[in-house]
């Protein structure tokens, strides 16, 4: 039997990731999440700068739980995937009310690290914000 992952108790609401629910994330269910993870966010206008804008930091919040989603994939349940680094790079504004669509990858999985990115699109399929992340499995 196949062990159970962080990501299947996420999924299922075994786990409750209190940030993503308060932000109004939504995993986009698909067969392989050890290919890629996929989460849907509305930017909400209280999430925006004064421009009108998503906040940078709100931004960067969207790509963490990508990151962190696509690691929880490669852990068991019993594991909590602490980030230690993230860079950020944000190509586009994304206004309040825009649909944006994220994906979250494994590019490395060693024992002790896991290397991730991520990309955030908008409704239109342009690139908004590319992260890429190191993460470390820690035992609960």
């Amino acid at each position: 039997m196949t062990e159970r992952t962080r990501w299947d108790a996420i999924r299922d609401g075994t786990i409750d990731v209190p940030a993503n629910r308060t932000l109004g994330f939504e995993i986009v269910d698909h067969d392989n999440p050890t290919e890629f993870v996929a989460i849907n966010w509305e930017v909400r206008k209280e999430y925006c700068n004064s421009a009108g804008n998503i906040q940078g930091g709100i931004l960067g919040a969207f790509l963490d739980a990508l990151l962190g989603s696509a690691t929880a994939a490669y852990l068991p349940q019993t594991h909590y995937p602490a980030l230690a680094e993230m860079k950020v790079s944000i190509f586009r504004p994304a206004p309040a009310g825009a649909a944006l669509y994220g994906k979250g990858w494994i590019v490395k999985a060693g024992k002790r690290v896991l290397f991730a990115e991520a990309e955030v699109r908008d409704d239109l399929g342009e690139l908004v914000a590319k992260a890429s992340g190191t993460e470390i499995p820690v035992e609960l």
